[in-house]
């Protein structure tokens, strides 16, 4: 399943992205669903509600309101995975996608063929992004845990617990070692604990709520921790 975004204050816009974008993924035999947003606030709640619900986002640059930009930018602070195309009447605007590090852009009005290269390149990038996984050596069997699944893990003795959204599993292995193969949003809060701030609802002094898991924050983390929260959910 990919989920498709579309932000453009622009209902003849809108409309015309999701026909072109139907069709595509109706063609490529690929099950899609689009969804449409008036303006970078309302994308901005869902993309803060489910970080990894909405795979591409084709982001209008100039919105009343909030602009492309600045949405990207914030959204940003929630989701490092979803693939940010913009739409704009004027190519001046194009190298702010640097930043932000948007796939591509497109120029209106629209051209189908432009349209499909960039959707080519969006379906690349995320078919290379799921396989970002976490090899985990059970016994004599290897497996890959995708880490966008992963909610957060533990020591316990010498083995390592992770929960996932799928359940639990346990391995051999040392927490400190694991943590470097994590991206950024996984955090310590305790010797003993990381966490994925993707999933948190909630960091206090003493603990961070994920769901209705109760993770253990000690003193020594909790400046860090809180710190790397704020920045994760800050929206300038």
């Amino acid at each position: 399943m990919v989920t498709v975004g579309i932000c453009d204050d622009e209902k003849q816009q809108r409309t015309m992205l999701r026909r072109i974008a139907e069709s595509y993924f109706q063609l490529l035999g690929e099950e899609y669903k689009v969804e449409e947003y008036e303006g970078g606030e309302s994308l901005l709640q869902k993309i803060q509600q489910d970080p990894y619900g909405t795979d591409i986002i084709f982001l209008d640059i100039q919105m009343n309101g909030l602009d492309g930009v600045e949405t990207a930018r914030r959204i940003r602070h929630f989701s490092r995975e979803a693939v940010l195309i913009f739409v704009t009447g004027y190519e001046d605007y194009v190298f702010h996608g640097y930043e932000v590090g948007a796939l591509n852009y497109i120029v209106k009005p629209y051209a189908r063929e432009k349209i499909t290269l960039v959707l080519d390149e969006a379906v690349k990038r995320l078919e290379m992004d799921r396989q970002r996984c976490l090899p985990v050596q059970q016994g004599s069997s290897l497996s890959k845990i995708p880490v966008r699944d992963i909610r957060y893990l533990y020591s316990q003795l010498r083995k390592i617990v992770l929960n996932t959204v799928n359940g639990q599993l346990e391995f051999y292995g040392k927490l400190g070692e694991l943590q470097k193969q994590l991206p950024g949003c996984f955090v310590r809060t305790h010797q003993r604990y990381v966490v994925n701030l993707a999933y948190a609802d909630e960091v206090r002094p003493n603990q961070v709520l994920i769901g209705k898991d109760s993770i253990p924050v000690s003193r020594k983390y909790y400046q860090e921790l809180s710190g790397a929260f704020a920045r994760f959910l800050l929206q300038q």
